[in-house]
């Protein structure tokens, strides 16, 4: 009986073990803790790493410094730093920070925010025309990547990293291969999705979720829109009812219009709502962290419809001639 009594206490014992190790593990390889998504950091002239991590440290950026400098010199990462000025974005790791310092100050770093709601066409024409890479190179590796086990592949979908790319605000050099970048972006969205799922909201379907949340992402107007918008997907789908959602159609055209005509609405796809039941099969965007968030947690409602109001938000119905009514109310607000 002892024995077992022992036996128990060592499990327990080294489970809390093996758990503070990670924990442990983890603070050193995201060091970072900030109320903010990017700090200033200063490396002077003569600088070492190692004060660099103390002055950090001292201002309250990163815990266990000198855990860190065993873990540095574990790994034998190269120490050589450059003077400058670095903003530095809270979330990378440890190994990406050094390597920061390590390349120095370059003015061919260009930063560039991609809007929650680009999709991977958009993102390729802005990367283009920041200098970073050519559209057709990045669109080229979005279809070349080898993907993560989170993301499956689908013979339907026009990109498989669409929805998986996490819209933020990113530092990139010119030049800088198409792989990396979609890299540094599957790893915010990870951090994120993680961060989202931390906080008690389980992903039964990553790739549902995300679809859902892209469709909301391109038709919200505001945060409350995002939750009604939600509810009536679900509604819908539940009903049985297509969805019918016009960014979906713009995303099947494959080109931006200010206005949908009726043969627009046939066009054969497997994005188009107005053909297909549900969901279509992927993503029409690259949402943002409110949007998958609404697509885990709609609100509670009987809605059915909505129609854009003004642009600030949808009046929402679940009565068909309701609808109807507000339809015409906000053709003849347009005309005005």
């Amino acid at each position: 009986m002892k024995r077992i009594k022992k036996i128990t206490v060592a499990l327990i014992i080294l489970c809390i073990l093996i758990f503070i190790g990670f924990k442990t593990f983890k603070n050193i390889k995201y060091p970072f803790v900030s109320t903010t998504n990017e700090i200033s950091v200063v490396v002077a002239k003569g600088d070492s790493l190692s004060n660099v991590i103390n002055k950090l440290h001292n201002e309250g950026y990163i815990k266990m410094p000198s855990v860190i400098k065993l873990y540095i010199n574990i790994r034998r990462i190269d120490t050589r730093i450059k003077q400058g000025n670095y903003n530095i974005n809270t979330n990378i790791s440890i190994d990406k920070f050094i390597k920061i310092l390590n390349q120095g100050f370059n003015d061919e770093i260009v930063k560039v925010t991609i809007p929650e709601g680009y999709n991977i066409d958009d993102i390729g024409k802005l990367l283009e025309e920041k200098g970073i890479i050519t559209k057709e190179q990045f669109i080229k590796s979005c279809k070349e990547y080898k993907l993560p086990q989170y993301i499956k592949q689908n013979q339907n979908v026009k990109y498989s990293l669409e929805g998986y790319l996490f819209p933020d605000t990113y530092r990139f050099k010119k030049g800088i291969s198409g792989k990396e970048i979609i890299r540094d972006m599957l790893s915010q969205f990870k951090l994120v999705i993680n961060n989202i799922e931390n906080k008690n909201n389980k992903i039964n379907n990553l790739h549902e979720i995300l679809t859902k949340a892209s469709i909301i992402e391109k038709e919200a107007r505001s945060e409350d829109d995002r939750f009604k918008i939600s509810s009536v997907i679900d509604n819908r789908i539940q009903k049985q009812m297509k969805l019918q959602v016009d960014s979906t159609v713009l995303y099947s055209l494959g080109e931006h219009k200010k206005r949908l005509y009726y043969k627009d609405l046939n066009v054969k796809s497997p994005y188009n709502t107005y053909k297909v039941k549900g969901l279509p099969c992927g993503p029409i965007c690259n949402p943002g962290k409110p949007s998958i968030i609404a697509a885990l947690k709609p609100q509670k409602t009987d809605y059915l419809y909505y129609v854009l109001e003004n642009n600030k938000g949808h009046y929402f119905t679940k009565d068909y001639k309701d609808f109807l009514k507000a339809k015409e109310r906000y053709k003849k607000q347009i005309k005005n």
